[in-house]
């Protein structure tokens, strides 16, 4: 086949996709790689509609094929396709739960990163990786799930869950200067996602409970029924002898999960130093009956009324 008469077919099956008629779009994308196997856009074309119906071993087929083809090529456009192609065969490997297929390419998104862009794909590539660095955590493959991260992040900087997960294998590693760094990177990507402000809060506590309390408390503003969230922002403001506040948070973790004992243990502190010594009384029984492991905890208290 010439290739006038392929990209003719091509054409013709690309307004065949757009009709809706897959069928008829796959038999002439069939028949061009047939005749001009190392025509890059058919073999492309074909791997998309083999995707969406279920065929993936044979759709990755098509795209290694077409990046092969595209290797070395100089034409404009094929820097392009190659950019499409890289993406389309790491989702097909991300759906697959293969994030291995993915981390082998991963390196290639760096040099594709301006075709990306102009194909308006750029954020689709940075969301892909992502979610290939999710499935190499889930495999425990932390250091891999690192390159994943970040090279969404550097494909996208304000992705800020790509931060966010960064600064938690941070953390992770024993780097809570490391984690801090990109934990302000997901505030700064996006300040109403709650997970990072509260993360960056409880990176904080420990070198300034100010600035922590400010982060935790915009995170229960936005995510108010977090009991686990509510209570540790409790905790810091009973550091800051804030004990009106941390009794007001301890109160409404306990009425999202009444059976916290740490809630009701530090409900009975917060009430303590307000000076309401019954209900502080009441507060350490319902601890204890939770978690007799409190005892030491609440005879040290009694013992100092």
């Amino acid at each position: 086949m010439r290739f006038r008469d392929a990209r003719h077919q091509f054409e013709m099956a690309l307004a065949d996709i757009e009709r809706g008629d897959t069928e008829s779009a796959r038999q002439k994308l069939d028949t061009i790689v047939a005749a001009a196997p190392d025509f890059p856009e058919a073999r492309l074309g074909l791997a998309i509609l083999l995707g969406s119906s279920g065929e993936r071993g044979n759709a990755r087929r098509h795209i290694v094929h077409a990046l092969e083809s595209l290797d070395g090529d100089t034409r404009l456009e094929a820097a392009g396709l190659r950019a499409q192609s890289l993406l389309n065969l790491c989702s097909l490997a991300v759906e697959d739960g293969d994030w291995q297929e993915a981390h082998a390419w991963e390196a290639m998104f760096s040099s594709a990163k301006e075709d990306l862009r102009q194909h308006g794909i750029l954020q689709r590539a940075s969301a892909v990786l992502f979610s290939a660095a999710n499935l190499a955590v889930r495999d425990e493959e932390h250091e891999s799930a690192q390159v994943l991260y970040a090279r969404a992040v550097d494909l996208d900087a304000t992705f800020a869950e790509g931060w966010h997960n960064l600064a938690v294998l941070a953390l992770q590693r024993g780097e809570p200067e490391e984690a801090e760094a990109l934990a302000r990177r997901a505030v700064e990507a996006d300040p109403t996602f709650a997970d990072a402000q509260f993360l960056l809060g409880s990176i904080a506590l420990s070198t300034d409970i100010s600035e922590a309390v400010e982060h935790m408390e915009r995170a229960v503003r936005s995510t108010p029924d977090n009991a686990e969230w509510l209570s540790v922002l409790a905790s810091a403001h009973v550091r800051t002898r804030n004990f009106s506040r941390a009794r007001e948070l301890y109160a409404n973790a306990i009425l999202i999960d009444e059976n916290r004992a740490d809630a009701h243990l530090g409900f009975a502190i917060a009430s303590r130093g307000l000076g309401d010594i019954e209900s502080a009384r009441f507060a350490l029984r319902r601890a204890f009956e939770l978690n007799p492991q409190l005892a030491a905890s609440i005879e040290n208290m009694m013992s100092a009324q």
